[in-house]
C-alpha cells in the first residue's frame, strides 16, 4: 500500500468522526487502531498488510468470556454442538470474512473470533470503506448477542461494557 492510500484511509477515519492512532505492526505497511463506533471505548483496526500487499484489511477481534466459556462447557453434548454451529452461521456473512480461534476440537468452544473485509484499491473509496466498518462491526455485534443470549450476560454493546475483552490483530 502506497503511503497515499494511508493518508486517504486516515483522513477517512476523521471524516467519519473515528480517532485513528498509529500502531507499531512489524508484520504490516501501516497499522491504525480507531474507535468505532466514532467515540466509544470499542476499538477496530485497519492495516496494510505485508502479505498481502495490495489490500487494506478492515477488521475487528473479540475475546469470549471466562464466564461465557464457562457456561458453554456447563451445555450437554447436543447444546455445544448445536450452539457452535449456530455461532459458525451468526459469523458467516457474505460481507465479511471470519476466523475463530482457541477451540482445539470440533467440540471446543472458540475463545477468539475475528470479523475482517479486505478492501483492493480498484474498490476503495470512502463510501466503500464506511460500508466496510458498519459491515464488520454489525457482524461483530451479531456475534457478540448470539453469544450473550444463549450464553449469558446482560451487555448489549458500546453504550455498556461487552463481556468481551478486544484485542489487538
Amino acid at each position: 500500500m502506497s503511503g497515499m492510500e494511508r493518508t486517504a484511509v486516515e483522513q477517512w477515519l476523521k471524516s467519519l468522526g473515528c480517532t485513528p492512532t498509529e500502531q507499531q505492526d512489524f508484520t504490516s505497511n501501516w497499522h491504525l487502531e480507531f474507535d468505532y463506533p466514532p467515540k466509544t471505548p470499542h476499538r477496530m483496526h485497519v492495516a496494510s498488510p505485508k502479505a498481502l500487499e495490495l489490500a487494506t484489511v478492515i477488521a475487528s477481534r473479540t475475546q469470549i468470556s471466562p464466564e461465557h466459556l464457562e457456561a458453554f462447557s456447563n451445555l450437554d453434548e447436543d447444546g455445544k454442538e448445536e450452539f457452535l454451529w449456530d455461532l459458525r452461521h451468526c459469523l458467516n456473512s457474505v460481507a465479511v470474512d471470519f476466523r475463530v480461534e482457541g477451540a482445539s476440537g470440533p467440540m471446543d468452544c472458540p475463545t477468539t473470533f475475528q470479523i475482517s473485509i479486505n478492501k483492493f484499491p480498484d474498490g476503495l473509496t470512502l463510501d466503500s470503506f464506511a460500508y466496510s466498518i458498519g459491515a464488520v462491526y454489525k457482524t461483530e455485534l451479531d456475534a457478540i448477542w448470539f453469544v450473550q443470549q444463549h450464553l449469558g450476560g446482560k451487555s448489549y454493546g458500546p453504550g455498556n461494557r461487552f463481556d468481551f475483552k478486544r484485542l489487538g490483530l
